[in-house]
């Protein structure tokens, strides 16, 4: 049974997951051990509980808004604060402070773990199991604000009263190495396999993958990637790229775990908000030129290097990933293919439109929109209210990180060219050129540039640019307006052909600076409530 069925009657659960946050007042409704932790059928709802609390910031809205703190997006709404942090002017209070600070998630975790040594269990391996996953979603909400504030306040106890609970941030490098530890014990506990939604010893193996990646001790990042290689349970579907992403595709064979959304379970999402103006959407996220940049054209060259490639008409005889990622001026998707009304597919680039930057809030203001995870609209009956699931972490990402990292050990070999390779025949992509990319840096190049095309709208590119040091390069830009002309002619990909104009149009300069822009601030907030926190430097 897959978990989102379970979560639809965990009415309990949920009010498990309602826990306060680390510094409110100790809740009154909280569970008590004399009442609630007697059976393993409390011991799974709690479970549950622990699982809704990957809501945040693992659903799929969270993780598309997030793109937008990078060189890959625009959230053009100054009224959310992942603007701010695109632009770099997010400050500790006012609409520009963006709070992961929290403890809440964290504190149902420790709840669970604290209490169901209280359970008659049926056997060792069953409660082990279920502490392993409680274990792994610890680690992964305190791994992720580690990411985002460095140190991080943390404890093992539950708290039961506000004073306890002024405790000090706890120092990156030890939170981090308790991560690891954490990680690597539970790996060892879990199944190889569990229902849908649920943690397998895989998803940990995965999680251990990225983990000592973005660590840079590369090859435990390669241990731990083989494990999930050799496995035999993951592989690249005998799908498109654009097909991968479709909500009856959610379970393919790459997607290693995924957050759930569930209706029934008052667990659901929109994609509305990221649909363009016509769809009464809002272009919250939308993509940039340098993203659009970023993709090879099909014969497997940056547009650099290819002599094909049209500046004024770029979006012909592109790496697929591209047209199954971004909604372009002149493409004809969904509505925009009823040429009686859309006689130019998605007019983003002609004035009144409807679709033009200037001509509402909503309408795009790069002249693209995003639209992979929901490029067959017909999934949805309800674009405000339906739901899919989320791919935390997918196979393509173990190749990648596997790739990587070899690559960073100067261990170059026959494997690291068939990790590329199998992410790129999905994609629909030739062969890297092993004659061109032989050695470290080409290498790595390539496998950046994978890595952003491949993962672009999953929330990954900010921790990418920051670990690899890029951050104030990429970040220190100009984000533009599109502008040109449609034409009335039909190319090889079924859109119409544009002819842009240079870009000067400019919609945003953003700033990144080095030393303080990695790091998110601490919200004023939190700091006046607990004593003990101090904040992040330059803020």
């Amino acid at each position: 049974m897959k978990l989102k069925n379970i979560i639809a009657t965990a009415a309990i659960a949920m009010t498990f997951a309602s826990c306060s946050d680390f510094l409110d007042r100790y809740p009154g409704d909280a569970l008590s051990p004399k009442t609630f932790w007697n059976t393993e059928a409390d011991a799974k709802l709690a479970l549950v509980g622990c699982y809704n609390r990957l809501y945040s910031p693992f659903r799929p809205e969270e993780r598309w808004l997030w793109e937008t703190t990078t060189d890959n997006a625009l959230c053009y709404h100054r009224n959310k604060d992942y603007r701010a942090i695109g632009d770099g002017t997010m400050a500790p209070s006012g609409v520009s402070v963006h709070n992961y600070f929290t403890y809440g998630e964290i504190r149902t975790c420790n709840e669970y773990l604290a209490n169901e040594g209280n359970i008659s269990w049926s056997s060792e391996a069953l409660r082990q199991s279920y502490r392993s996953e409680v274990r792994m979603i610890r680690a992964m909400h305190l791994y992720y604000r580690v990411t985002l504030y460095g140190d991080f306040p943390f404890s093992e106890e539950v708290f039961s009263t506000v004073e306890e609970a002024y405790i000090p941030r706890t120092d990156k490098t030890v939170l981090l190495d308790y991560i690891g530890k954490e990680m690597e014990e539970a790996a060892g506990y879990l199944p190889d396999e569990a229902e849908a939604g649920r943690i397998n010893r895989w998803a940990a193996e995965a999680f251990l993958t990225r983990y000592y990646l973005y660590r840079k001790d590369y090859q435990k990042a390669i241990n731990h990637a083989e494990k999930v290689m050799n496995s035999g349970k993951y592989k690249m579907p005998a799908l498109t790229y654009e097909q991968s992403f479709l909500k009856a595709n959610q379970y393919n064979s790459e997607v290693i775990m995924s957050f759930e959304h569930n209706l029934a379970g008052n667990f659901g999402m929109w994609i509305a908000e990221f649909l363009p103006n016509s769809y009464g959407g809002w272009s919250s996220a939308v993509p940039t030129q340098s993203l659009l940049e970023a993709y090879e054209t099909i014969n497997g060259l940056t547009i650099d290097e290819d002599p094909t490639y049209d500046p004024q008409n770029p979006f012909v005889n592109r790496d697929p990933r591209l047209r199954a990622t971004i909604i372009y001026p002149g493409q004809c998707w969904d509505i925009y293919a009823n040429s009686e009304n859309y006689p130019h597919g998605f007019p983003s680039i002609e004035k009144g439109s409807g679709e033009y930057w200037s001509d509402a809030d909503n309408a795009t203001h790069t002249g693209m929109n995003f639209k992979k995870f929901y490029s067959d609209l017909s999934e949805y009956d309800n674009i405000w209210s339906c739901e899919r699931n989320f791919p935390i972490y997918r196979y393509a990402e173990v190749l990648l990180s596997y790739a990587e990292a070899k690559i960073e050990l100067d261990a170059i070999d026959a494997s690291v060219y068939d990790a590329i390779n199998q992410v790129r025949h999905r994609a629909g992509l030739p062969d890297v050129d092993e004659v061109k990319y032989a050695d470290q840096n080409s290498l790595r190049e390539l496998v950046r540039r994978e890595r952003r095309v491949e993962f672009a709208y999953e929330g990954l590119r900010r921790d990418d640019i920051i670990r690899w040091g890029i951050a104030p390069e990429v970040m220190n830009s100009t984000v533009y307006h599109m502008n040109g002309t449609i034409t009335d002619h039909k190319n090889a990909e079924g859109d119409y052909d544009v002819v842009l104009l240079p870009y000067d149009d400019v919609e945003d300069v953003r700033t990144f600076v080095a030393g303080k822009n990695e790091l998110l601030p601490v919200p004023q907030s939190v700091i006046d409530a607990n004593p003990a926190t101090t904040q992040n430097p330059l803020y």
